[in-house]
């Protein structure tokens, strides 16, 4: 094939623009790009549908901070991954769809409104309007991804396909992330609400851990004398550090409520303070909020502020800390002895009641096991539901940027996916994957796409054979929750036969043939860990 066809120069741009990766399932409409962009030297990943080739690029996209790529056909391809593009524009992930507009045939069966599609799923549409612009509209594309930081629909009318195209690099590179520097008085304004605080906390999302800014943060923490807490993207950020109080919120556990509880002040950097990380809305109660993050469309979005700063969270934070230095200021006694003694002496398994019986185990309990049998240096993706909230609390990474849940949205079932994506970009580190039974159901048919790809993925599924949280909300209108059971096929029998590994999980003990497994390479693995439906362990609604 030429490459200076319009599907040949589609391929040869995201090449050059360093895209090394697309997830997609095979149409009229990108057919030949892909075959393009495999000539070119890429790789393409092929999805069972599109909602799961989405989720995957989704994901390797925000597992390796960089911008996303996939590929659907026209029509059904667009509607069928409609879910996973609004999950990719509600997570705020940097993503280009290469599709394509239907021939121009009256009638056409697959003839779909593309712009009327993506406009209300939050997406953006480029089209290829003329041959010659196929380059620049293609970088164009992958640019306004990264300054969005959302879904971007690249439209290649298939009429233009196979039109002769200029050939080349584009006019245009992409742009490198730059730092934000802040505006000096919102800095004052900012340091004058910290100077005046007695118990303050520095908290960090997803947004300071992209930055690199964990050393500035620990550093300005010390000089205010505050406690750190990360949101639950940014989890991990400090950990074991002797004042970390862990993630915040619903999610919290009982000394970080106890300590956030008892300041007067919290300094977010990064963070988009919803509902969750502010505790729906108690995070700004009785207390000063100062947020700091580079865009400044997220000052107060998620909850009231006391002061807001636009600007790159390590370079705030290194400014705030001159300036605190150059005042004399004096930490505060919040980062007491007892406080560092409370957090130390914390034991995951003591902060409840083991509720395992001889056929089904505590999903905390499976959680923590699960957390000490696999290799540290992971890679770890949920699905969402009523288990999740011991698998966010017992469950941890090295560093945040290999942590992501697939819930922007409130859907199940894009889990699987998720971490089919992740663990292609994670250069052969263990991948592992939690979701519920009916996610993971739904989305389970990607675990061939794990087998194809021969992918070091493990597959947690937490099988109390209902959906969970409709069996509690049932139970809380009074209705019975049986009403929620449904009978699935054997999760292992499924894998096996889709040329995986597969194993059952009723007690503790059951996880060390996870370990084997993982130790030997036996995967993809899937573990069907079977849980009890009237267990409730938590609410996170």
């Amino acid at each position: 094939m030429s490459d200076h066809t319009v599907h040949g120069v589609v391929a040869a741009t995201l090449r050059a623009l360093d895209v090394d990766t697309v997830f997609g399932v095979l149409g009229d409409a990108n057919m030949l790009v892909v075959a393009d962009f495999l000539a070119a030297g890429g790789r393409y990943v092929g999805a069972v549908d599109e909602r799961g080739a989405v989720q995957m690029a989704d994901v390797h996209a925000r597992v390796r901070d960089a911008v996303g790529v996939a590929t659907v056909t026209h029509g059904p391809g667009i509607t069928n991954a409609l879910t996973a593009i609004v999950e990719a524009a509600r997570a705020r992930t940097p993503l280009v769809i290469v599709t394509g507009d239907t021939p121009a045939i009256p009638g056409y069966l697959q003839q779909v409104d593309i712009a009327g599609i993506a406009a209300p799923a939050g997406a953006r549409v480029r089209r290829i309007l003329h041959p010659d612009h196929t380059a620049d509209e293609v970088a164009a594309a992958l640019q306004e991804a990264l300054a969005v930081r959302g879904p971007v629909l690249l439209d290649m009318p298939y009429e233009l396909h196979r039109e002769a195209a200029a050939p080349g690099p584009p006019a245009r590179r992409l742009g490198a992330p730059q730092a934000v520097r802040p505006d000096e008085d919102a800095v004052d304004t900012a340091l004058g609400v910290l100077a005046a605080a007695r118990r303050p906390v520095v908290l960090a999302g997803r947004g300071a851990a992209r930055s690199g800014a964990r050393a500035a943060l620990l550093e300005l923490a010390e000089v205010l004398g505050a406690p750190v807490a990360t949101t639950l993207l940014g989890r991990d950020l400090f950990r074991g550090e002797p004042f970390d109080l862990g993630v915040v919120g619903t999610v919290a556990h009982d000394v970080a409520i106890e300590t956030v509880a008892a300041a007067d002040c919290v300094i977010a950097f990064g963070a988009g303070l919803n509902r969750y990380t502010t505790a729906h809305g108690s995070l700004g109660e009785g207390r000063a909020l100062v947020q700091v993050d580079a865009d400044p469309a997220r000052l107060g979005r998620g909850a009231p502020i006391t002061a807001g700063v636009v600007g790159d969270a390590a370079v705030v934070a290194r400014s705030m800390t001159a300036l605190l230095r150059e005042a004399d200021h004096a930490p505060s006694g919040f980062r007491s002895a007892t406080l560092r003694d409370r957090l130390a002496a914390r034991e995951s398994r003591a902060g409840y009641i083991d509720v395992s019986t001889e056929d089904t185990i505590d999903v905390r309990t499976a959680m923590i096991a699960l957390d000490e049998v696999l290799p540290a240096d992971r890679t770890v993706v949920t699905d969402v539901g009523r288990y999740v909230l011991a698998t966010w609390q017992h469950v941890h990474v090295a560093e945040p940027l290999r942590f992501t849940h697939t819930g922007a949205f409130g859907s199940i079932g894009l889990g699987v996916a998720g971490a089919v994506g992740a663990a292609v970009a994670g250069g052969g580190r263990t991948t592992l994957g939690i979701v519920g039974d009916g996610g993971g159901m739904m989305g389970l048919l990607e675990f061939s796409t794990a087998v194809r790809e021969q992918l070091p993925l493990v597959l947690a599924v937490v099988n109390d054979g209902c959906y969970g949280a409709e069996w509690d909300r049932l139970e809380d209108f009074g209705v019975d929750p049986t009403l929620s059971l449904i009978r699935w096929p054997d999760f292992g029998d499924l894998a096996r036969a889709m040329g995986g590994h597969g194993l059952t999980v009723r007690r503790v003990t059951d996880f060390d043939a996870v370990g084997e497994h993982v130790g030997d390479g036996r995967l993809p693995l899937l573990v069907d860990i079977r849980i009890d439906p009237a267990v409730r362990i938590g609410d996170i609604r």
